[in-house]
């Protein structure tokens, strides 16, 4: 019994010094992408260590060696999947390049027009063009959105004129009454001759039942599922999800932003209340972007490459509102849109206004917001007082210290639940998309942003933004300093799972 019980102790400084090591030389992108497996395996391993430990019957131990070679195996799988998935130029990153080269010649006009832009925005529209190959659009309207009923009204309004095509992709769609809602305007739309392909999450929409996709396909309409929980687990791409929310009718109007198809995005949820959030709708030129977007993550999910001109008609929007749109993704060159929010942060002269329901940061955003503080920028967060997962609300708290020592405002929201993705800089940029300020979205998820260069459209963003404030209370330094040992552990756990949360 003591002989076992030094090799499992050898065997647990064996494992600690593999990982040990493995984070220190690894690519971030790897560590956050196989965390999660790492924290199931060593919870796996430690619980079959333990009734090795206390156990002398053959049965128990033959099941547990079975077991360990199992979770060995599964190990080194998973391993090899995340990092060949995380590899830039993988197989699918290539064909995806050379399908996006034949939606580029597709476009009949010229997108890049000259734009009055200050210093700053030139930067950050450089920025974006540099590390996604989008470049800033000129002639675009936009309205916000930031009341659910108005949103869904929005949707079913655009839908019922649709003349050629409607495409669809969120991470949840719902089996409810504003999910079948949605569904049936759709089937509608495709019986009437209305081309529709609809895209969701296999992980966010897993409890979308049967009958509901099966009358979809039943009516015409194409439904292409981002990796199912198996075929992720297989693909290693368990922890990798499409979290974009994009709605393209007939090649000329784009809706982007937060909300995803249910009842709680219509404050039909009591456990929750009041939804805030914020999503856009655009008419013009950034729109040929959003149906590249589309049709590349359809691509990726069926292996059909659309390439015809009906997709993309010209628009003759007069109205000049300068807007780019960004993506990013696990397996892409640089943490696209982590670089936009820093270099937002970084680049304010004064103020940074930040509305997200999750705040789990790495070092340089860390770094970013607490020099801008620092410096005199007025830096202010709101965050939903009550998480939609009480967990991630510790992860949260983890971060406020290190963040109001260094002057930055933080303000939980009292009424509700703020599932809003904003950033605002000086009335000059604001950032509208799918993408929270926390790992998942910044180094794991697929994600797609509206930047938009205007003082109005900021202005706007930022009297809803002083709303949430309204209804918000601000957190003091000081009380940090006298949190219960309970209340410290919580933020300790908090940390702990900060890198998948």
């Amino acid at each position: 019994m003591v002989e076992d019980f030094f090799k499992i102790i050898f065997a647990f400084i064996i494992v600690f010094l593999f990982f040990y090591n493995f984070f220190r030389l690894t690519p971030h992108a790897i560590i956050i992408g196989i965390y999660p497996y790492i924290i199931g395996i060593a919870l796996s391993f430690g619980s079959i260590f333990i009734v090795l430990l206390f156990s002398n019957n053959n049965i128990v131990l033959l099941i547990c060696n079975s077991l360990l070679s199992f979770i060995l195996l599964f190990t080194l799988f998973t391993a090899f999947q995340i990092f060949r998935n995380s590899i830039p130029i993988n197989g699918y990153q290539l064909k995806r390049s050379e399908y996006m080269d034949k939606l580029m010649g597709i476009t009949k006009y010229n997108e890049l027009k000259k734009i009055q832009l200050s210093t700053m925005q030139k930067s950050i529209s450089t920025l974006i063009e540099n590390n996604t190959g989008i470049p800033i659009t000129s002639n675009n309207k936009v309205s916000l959105l930031s009341v659910g009923n108005k949103y869904i009204d929005e949707i079913i309004e655009e839908f019922s004129k649709a003349k050629d095509h409607i495409h669809v992709e969120f991470f949840i769609i719902r089996d409810d009454d504003i999910g079948n809602k949605f569904k049936d305007i759709l089937i509608q739309k495709a019986r009437e001759g209305v081309k529709v392909r609809l895209v969701f999450d296999g992980l966010g929409s897993r409890k979308l039942s049967k009958t509901f996709k099966n009358k979809l396909l039943k009516n015409n309409v194409e439904i292409g599922i981002f990796n199912s929980t198996i075929h992720s687990i297989l693909k290693g791409k368990l922890n990798n999800r499409d979290h974009r929310k994009i709605i393209i009718v007939d090649g000329k109007k784009t809706f982007i932003g937060g909300f995803n198809i249910g009842n709680e995005y219509l404050d039909r949820d009591e456990n929750i209340g009041e939804w805030n959030d914020m999503h856009v709708k655009v008419e013009g030129e950034v729109v040929n972007w959003a149906q590249k977007i589309f049709l590349a993550d359809w691509f990726y999910i069926t292996g059909e490459a659309i390439v015809d001109s009906r997709y993309f008609p010209e628009n003759n929007v007069e109205a000049i509102t300068p807007i780019q749109m960004i993506t990013s993704g696990f397996d892409t060159h640089w943490n696209e849109i982590s670089q936009l929010y820093f270099s937002l942060i970084s680049n304010a002269q004064h103020k940074v206004y930040i509305a997200t329901p999750y705040l789990i940061l790495n070092d340089s955003i860390i770094k970013a917001l607490q020099t801008a503080a620092l410096r005199g920028v007025d830096v202010k967060i709101v965050l939903p007082q009550k998480p939609d997962v009480f967990i991630v609300g510790w992860a949260n708290a983890s971060f406020y210290e290190t963040l109001l020592k260094a002057k930055v405002r933080i303000f939980l929201h009292e009424d509700g639940f703020i599932h809003s993705k904003i950033v605002i800089t000086d009335n000059q940029i604001v950032s509208i998309g799918s993408a929270n300020l926390n790992t998942r979205s910044l180094f794991l998820d697929y994600e797609v942003n509206a930047v938009i260069y205007h003082e109005d459209a900021s202005r706007q963003v930022e009297d809803i933004f002083t709303t949430y404030l309204e209804k918000s209370k601000e957190l003091e330094y000081n009380s940090f300093k006298k949190l219960t040992p309970i209340e410290k552990l919580k933020l300790w756990i908090g940390g702990l799972i900060a890198p998948f949360a």
